[in-house]
This record gives structure tokens, C-alpha cells and sequence, in this order.
């Protein structure tokens, strides 16, 4: 928790002011029992009605006073509280975005979401507490003690020794309880990620008619949690009828010895003072019994996030923005890559070049490395031996690397909102006409135009459209960029045979822009300059469709399997 209480910074003055309230709050608190005894002492024991009216409008006053103050401090706490739960998200999601992809698939994304939303939410809720309560609940118990000396040492020592009870017992619950938090955390996690599951493969679920199976294994995950929880919550129910034991034991034995001694000379107001006293200690305990529950809670969620927090992000990004003109684009030399969590390598020893201005194709077996490849050459995963127009791949500012290369994935990734937002995710500044070209070039004029045109609305992941409509949308974007670099994974593969044909030769006009198309279908890289060939991560080819036929055995095994011959036509 200390770690994060530089975050609280921007918010010193309600940190201040908010416990600075409670505090003279809890001072006229400890006041009144005092003020009681002497009104019952002086004026009731007596029928002096002039004390009993002039104390009795004192303590109302108090209350009153006090009250004003708990309010500005409640206020104070829910601007503190509430900021620092705003900037934390803001701060964790700035370092989720900035973690490599090493990071990412080491996190995942179900804990990722949890400690942006829960863990943040716990410190939210401890933050409140700590500008309510913290100053305020030890200062009573302790207060009340003072105050029961003042009034009679010998009967404050009852209270004094219960003390060491109470302080035994919260060292004992928190020593069993934190190991169990971070425990129950860790479970959160791995529910909201079969959740997940669950939800984006909700289709294939029913269409294989596995909701039984599936809700069975959400029942058992939910059950575990249920009774990791449920243990939590039986010890801490024991906390507070302790304390109420112990409490409530030193009013028994205050009123034995009241009973005892009063014929003798205690006042029967410094009596009252003193249960005033004890009920005030048990109510700030029951305050310190939440307080430790709610801390406990916050110290394995503040874990989790500063793990978030002190994670260094493995990419290193140069300061190069000037392109040189180069002939030559990319250049791969004896590359070979290996996944963070993999136990061979996914690509071995690529070396070729590809020309400004060319028009690649990748193709291979499932596996044989093309994703892997669109993934290294967009920096997802760190590699040195990459040249892009003649300098290494790390050594450009992330800024001129993004104008540089731009990917079009296989899956088409888009954002609840209008099309033209999600266009001008691209190019923010790009006018209406520019949006309209990319969308003749995609293929998406005519079904966008029959619609709302720009103002088209997609739904989250862009549900109320088809995938071949995604997938158009989603090429028209990455045209937008006007990259030197566009790289094509598999964008084609929800398109006809005709819609493909027709983008390809769009495509084909940007003559300034080295294209790679990484497809499972030769027909789609028949007009290519060269093909690439990959078979488990290494070059197998790389050659015009024709020269490969005739030299690549894997590329002839795809070719005959797709009925595509040497000259480019159905071998049937």
C-alpha cells in the first residue's frame, strides 16, 4: 500500500483537510461523555435545572458542530477517493498499452481486467476509509481511554487492559486472512477468463450443444470462489463479537465495581461517562474491524497493481524519424524467432529482401510461420536482424515506425461507434473525400453508401455487419494510413473470389507502397512479383508463381491441392 500513496499527491489538501474534520469531530465526541457526567453529577443528582439546561444545550450544539464537520469530510474523501481511482485507471491502462507482447500474453487479459476494474475499486474504497477512519477510530479508542483516566484512573485501568486483547486479535486475523485475499484474487482471475471464453465462443457452445459442460465448469469455479470467500467471511464474523466480548466484559466488571464502590463516593455521571466511554471503544473497533477487512483486501489488490506498475516494458524504440531512400525495404538476415512461452522456434534463419515498390506474397502450411512473420515485422515481438529501407527495425520512433508499416489482420477489429470514427482511427485528420476513396478502393462504397454512409453505426467488434463487410472496412483503414509498408495477413479470407480480385487490383495501383500479402490461397498471389514459401518457420521458395512450380515441392503440393496449375488456371 505504501508504494501506491505517492499517486495520492494530487490530492494533499482533501488528504488534510478530510481527517483534519474527523479529527475535531471525534474530539467533541470524546467531550460529551464528560460533559454528561458532570450535567448528572451537578444538576440532575442535585435538580439544578439551570446546569441541566445550559450542559444539555451544550451537548446539542457539539452534535451539531460535529456533525458539520463529518460532512465535510465525507466530501473530502469522495473527491480523493474518486480521483485516485480515475487517474489509477488511466495510469494502468497508459501501461497496458505500452506493454510488449511478451507482457500482454505473460498478464493475459482476464487479470488485466480485473485489476483495472476490482483491485482499483478495493484501493478506491480504502483511500475512502483511509481519509474517514483511519485517524479517526484509533484516536477514539485511545481518546476514550484518556478521558476515562481523567474522569478515574482506577476504573479507566479496566478499560486499559482490554487493549492487549484486541490488539492480539487482529494480529491473528490478519495474519490468516491476507494469504487468503491474494489467494481468492488469483481465482477471480481465472473465472473472468473462462468467462471470456465462454462469451466470444458462446456460438460454437450451442452449436455443439455443450452449455451443460460448460455451465458445469463455471458452477465449479464459481463454487471455489464462493468458499474461499465464505472462509473469509467466517473468520472475519469473528472479529467483531470478539471484540464485543472483550468490550462488553469491561462494562460488565465497570458496573460490578460501580455497584461495588458507589455507596462510597463514584458519581453516578462519571459512571455513565465510563459505559459512554466503553460503547464509544466498541463502536470505533467495530470501525477498525471494517478497516481491517477493507486494508486486507486493498493490500493484495495493491500487489497485483503495483506488479502492473513496476513491469518494464521489454520494447525499445529508437529515436530515428527521418526514411531514408532506399531501393531495397525490408531485409531480413539469418533471422530466427521463438515465442516468450514456446519450446522451438516459430521462424529459422529467414534471410531474403524485398524491393521498394514490391509486391510479396507469403503463403505456407498451418503453422509454417506467415502470422509470426506479420508480427515481427510490426515490432510485436523484438528482432535485430531487420532492416527496413536500410536501417534497423528498433532503431525508428514509434511515431514514423506507425506511419512506415501498417498491418491489416485476419481478424477485423473494429470499435462500437461510426464508421467514420473508426476510419479516422487511422488518420485522424483525413476529410470525407479521402474516406470515401478508401472505401472505393476496399470495395465498401456501395454497401456503405446504401446505409448511413459515414455515419454508419457499428456495434462493438462490429456484430451488425458481416465478416466480409468487417474485413472491407477494416483494409479501407489501413489505406488510409498511405504506408510505405502495408501488410495484408490473411485480410481476404472472408471475401468471394470477385471481391478479392477487385480490391488486389485496387491495390495494385499504389505503386509507391511495397505490398505484402500473406494468404492461404495461391489464386490470391498468382499476380505477386515473388512468392514466399514457408515450411516450419523456414524459406522454402521465394520466386515468381511459375519458377516455384517447377522448384518448390511444398509450393506445388499447395498449388495441386488448390487445383491451381503452372500457368495460374484450374488444373482440373
Amino acid at each position: 500500500m505504501k508504494s501506491l500513496l505517492p499517486y495520492l499527491k494530487p490530492f494533499k489538501k482533501q488528504c488534510v483537510i478530510g481527517p483534519l474534520c474527523k479529527w475535531i469531530e471525534a474530539i467533541l465526541e470524546l467531550i460529551l461523555p464528560t460533559i454528561m457526567a458532570f450535567m448528572i453529577d451537578q444538576g440532575v443528582m442535585k435538580s439544578d435545572m439551570r446546569i441541566v439546561f445550559t450542559y444539555g444545550s451544550l451537548m446539542i450544539l457539539m452534535v451539531f458542530i460535529g456533525f458539520g464537520f463529518s460532512l465535510v469530510c465525507q466530501y473530502q474523501a469522495a473527491i480523493a477517493s474518486q480521483g485516485f481511482g480515475t487517474n489509477m485507471r488511466n495510469l494502468l491502462l497508459e501501461k497496458i498499452l505500452s506493454l510488449s507482447y511478451e507482457d500482454l500474453d505473460r498478464f493475459g487479459e482476464a487479470t488485466l481486467i480485473n485489476r483495472i476494474s476490482n483491485d482499483v475499486n478495493q484501493l478506491q474504497v480504502a483511500v475512502a476509509m483511509l481519509i474517514r477512519l483511519v485517524i479517526r477510530a484509533p484516536f477514539i479508542v485511545l481518546g476514550a481511554v484518556l478521558m476515562a483516566m481523567f474522569l478515574d484512573f482506577q476504573l479507566s485501568l479496566i478499560l486499559i487492559a482490554t487493549i492487549p486483547l484486541i490488539a492480539l486479535t487482529l494480529y491473528v486475523f490478519l495474519y490468516v486472512t491476507t494469504p487468503l485475499y491474494s489467494a481468492y484474487q488469483e481465482k477471480l482471475d481465472d473465472f473472468t477468463h473462462l468467462l471470456e471464453q465462454n462469451f466470444a465462443g458462446v456460438r460454437v457452445i450451442r452449436a455443439f450443444l455443450s452449455q451443460r459442460k460448460e455451465s458445469a465448469r463455471l458452477m465449479e469455479i464459481s463454487q471455489d470462489l464462493k468458499n474461499r470467500m465464505m472462509r473469509i467471511a467466517r473468520i472475519s464474523s469473528l472479529l467483531q463479537p470478539f471484540h464485543a466480548l472483550i468490550v462488553n466484559g469491561a462494562i460488565v466488571i465497570l458496573l460490578w465495581n460501580g455497584w461495588i464502590a458507589l455507596p462510597d463516593g463514584i458519581p453516578a455521571g462519571t459512571m455513565v461517562a465510563f459505559i459512554n466511554y466503553a460503547t464509544q471503544i466498541l463502536l470505533a473497533l467495530v470501525a477498525v474491524s471494517n478497516l481491517i477487512v477493507i486494508f486486507t483486501r486493498a493490500n493484495a489488490s495493491a500487489k497485483r497493481v503495483n506488479e502492473l506498475l513496476a513491469c518494464e516494458t521489454k520494447e525499445h524504440y529508437g529515436c530515428v524519424t527521418a526514411i531514408k531512400d532506399s531501393s531495397t525495404a525490408i531485409v531480413f538476415s539469418n533471422v530466427s524467432f521463438t515465442y516468450p512461452f514456446g519450446k522451438r522456434p516459430a521462424l529459422r534463419n529467414l534471410s531474403f529482401e524485398i524491393q521498394a515498390g514490391e509486391t510479396i506474397g507469403v503463403i505456407g502450411g498451418t503453422g509454417s510461420g506467415k502470422s509470426t512473420l506479420a508480427s515481427i515485422l510490426m515490432r510485436s515481438y523484438p528482432c535485430d536482424q531487420i532492416t527496413i529501407f536500410g536501417q534497423p527495425i528498433a532503431s525508428y520512433d514509434p511515431s514514423t515506425f506507425a506511419s512506415l508499416v501498417t498491418l491489416i489482420p485476419q481478424k477485423s477489429e473494429l470499435f462500437s461507434g461510426t464508421l467514420k470514427e473508426n476510419l479516422h482511427v487511422a488518420d485522424a485528420s483525413a476529410n470525407d473525400d479521402a474516406l470515401w476513396s478508401v472505401l472505393q478502393k476496399a470495395q465498401a462504397k456501395d454497401f456503405v453508401s446504401e446505409k448511413d454512409g459515414l455515419h454508419m453505426r457499428i456495434e462493438a467488434q462490429g456484430k451488425n455487419l458481416s465478416g466480409g463487410q468487417k474485413q472491407r472496412i477494416c483494409i479501407a483503414r489501413g489505406l488510409l494510413r498511405k504506408s510505405r509498408i502495408l501488410i495484408f495477413d490473411d485480410a481476404f479470407s472472408a471475401l468471394d473470389f470477385q471481391t478479392d480480385a477487385q480490391i488486389r487490383n485496387a491495390i495494385a495501383k499504389e505503386s509507391d507502397c511495397t505490398k505484402i500479402l500473406i494468404s492461404q490461397r495461391v489464386a490470391t498471389l498468382l499476380n505477386c512479383d515473388r512468392i514466399l514459401v514457408l515450411d516450419d518457420g523456414a524459406v522454402a521458395g521465394f520466386a515468381p508463381h511459375k519458377e516455384l512450380f517447377d522448384s518448390c515441392v511444398t509450393y506445388r503440393e499447395i498449388c495441386v491441392s488448390q487445383a491451381i496449375g503452372r500457368q495460374g488456371v484450374s488444373a482440373c
